[in-house]
């Protein structure tokens, strides 16, 4: 994760000029990181350097014999690892990693480092991935006659682009079936599903792939004021079948080829979050809002694009007045979800208590409705071909992807956004792109046996206009939160101790 570039200042000669390449031993190379301690506190630092006339480059003797007494004194000042990278012609690259030991790179020297197999570069409008010439990474560019007419679209680049790509969907519901569906249609060579919920009946009729079979025993299902976690099912063979399951038969039907791996979990959970940062791409279709804080934050601390898709139905005396997609999207520029004001921190609140404070499930807002198929579709495609944009780099020259709020009745559209906030620890501030330096982002929310006493929407979003202004009367909640869901609640804690 890059956060900054800081030239190389060379010592004692007077031969080099722009444009003509000469060999400077990296001994002779310092920086100045003096004006910002970042550099040299708890940020891996990477030098970089060229062999312009290789189209193969490889780290020279001068190389092995110049780096271990640079990144002695690098791992002396802060705390490794850190590494290397060295340039070649035509894009050409290679790279590795030192130990984050003195004494290990002082007795070993460059045997002790461990290649760099690919650099991911996150861009604004496109995610760009590139293989070092000495990878052990598996070549990119296998051919499949299968998505041989959405190459006339992409390209055969955009194909091997997919196949390269590592997605994270959280939520197998109606909406994230559908998400997973495209997904493995498009190619995309990983996926990661995660959902720690059964599928019930009452849902069946929403999420792509389910069976009959799926939902499980009625006698052992709570009725459809309730959500079961899938962790049951491992204990009883009468309760539905666990959503990522679904999910994994989904993709092997579509194309067997795809890595996948179902994580029968919430997000927040260790094993949720380690799987999701284990991608390139995030995409939230969760129906929670404190999940949707802890991918908007990990998304921002681990420098991964979260995109982040839902519905709003509202129903007023058996009619339709609202029904809405949204579609906000997060990358290491842009800002993050509670930045855009698309975070409910109430309902954040809500979610965190303990579970004799609040039964299991949320009682639905007055005028509020899951969300059915159709409407599902509205908001998937939307999601599905940003996503298609962004991995394959399409209309890379048209601009900015549409997000925000669109309205299905009225035709109204809000493009949403917001500005970085200066006070935002995850936009701004000490968590940017700090990956694991940073605080942890599995935080588990508590879950309770259903009792029949609540229901969980399929996706709690404030998508409509009425929506957004109760999420501006909301402001005092935010308030809250600046440091963070953890510091939001010991403060809503503390402030209502005696």
């Amino acid at each position: 994760m890059l956060l900054d570039a800081l030239p190389a200042v060379i010592h004692g000669r007077s031969d080099i000029r722009r444009g003509q390449p000469v060999v400077v031993p990296l001994r002779d190379a310092t920086f100045d990181a003096a004006a910002d301690d970042r550099y040299l506190d708890d940020r891996a630092v990477i030098l970089a350097h060229s062999h312009p006339f290789s189209h193969s480059p490889a780290y020279s003797s001068l190389d092995d014999d110049s780096e271990p007494m640079a990144f002695v004194g690098l791992t002396a000042e802060g705390s490794g690892p850190h590494a290397s990278l060295l340039f070649g012609a035509d894009d050409s690259i290679t790279g590795r990693v030192w130990p984050a030991e003195v004494g290990e790179i002082r007795a070993e020297g460059a045997p002790a480092t461990a290649p760099i197999d690919e650099v991911v570069i996150v861009a604004e409008d496109r995610l760009q991935r590139i293989q070092t010439t000495d990878s052990r990474l598996p070549d990119p560019n296998g051919r499949s006659r299968m998505h041989d007419r959405q190459a006339l679209v992409h390209s055969g680049d955009g194909n091997a682009a997919l196949r390269d790509a590592h997605v994270a969907v959280v939520g197998a519901g109606g909406l994230g079936s559908l998400i997973v569906q495209s997904l493995a249609h498009l190619g995309v060579g990983e996926l990661t599903v995660v959902d720690p919920d059964v599928v019930e009946e009452t849902n069946r009729s929403r999420i792509v792939g389910a069976r009959p079979t799926d939902a499980g025993a009625a006698e052992a299902t709570p009725d459809a004021s309730g959500v079961i976690p899938a962790a049951w099912a491992e204990a009883s063979p009468d309760i539905g079948r666990p959503k990522v399951e679904v999910m994994q038969r989904l993709v092997a039907n579509i194309d067997p080829s795809i890595r996948f791996h179902g994580i029968a979990r919430g997000v927040e959970s260790e094993a949720g979050m380690s799987g999701v940062l284990k991608a390139d791409v995030i995409v939230s279709a969760t129906d929670t809002a404190s999940s949707r804080v802890a991918l908007s934050h990990a998304a921002k601390q681990y420098h991964r694009p979260l995109f982040d898709v839902g519905t709003n139905i509202n129903v007023v005396d058996d009619t339709a007045k609202y029904i809405a997609t949204r579609l906000s999207i997060v990358t290491p520029e842009s800002p993050c979800l509670d930045c855009q004001d698309e975070i409910n921190w109430e309902r954040v609140t809500a979610e965190q208590k303990a579970p004799e404070e609040l039964e299991y499930g949320m009682d639905l807002v007055e005028g509020e409705a899951p969300a059915v198929i159709t409407v599902n579709q509205q908001a998937a495609a939307r999601v599905n071909f940003a996503l298609h944009r962004y991995l394959t780099g399409l209309l890379a020259d048209r601009g900015e992807f549409k997000t925000g709020v669109s309205e299905l009745i009225t035709g109204f559209h809000d493009e949403g956004g917001g500005e970085l906030d200066p006070a935002c620890k995850f936009c701004n501030g000490e968590f940017a792109g700090i990956g694991d330096r940073g605080p942890a982002s599995a935080k588990p929310r508590p879950r309770k046996a259903p009792d029949g006493t609540g229901l969980v929407p399929e996706l709690g979003l404030e998508a409509t206009p009425e929506g957004q202004r109760r999420r501006r009367r909301q402001s005092n909640a935010k308030e809250m939160a600046v440091g963070g869901m953890v510091e939001q609640l010991r403060r809503w804690i503390a402030q209502r101790l005696p």
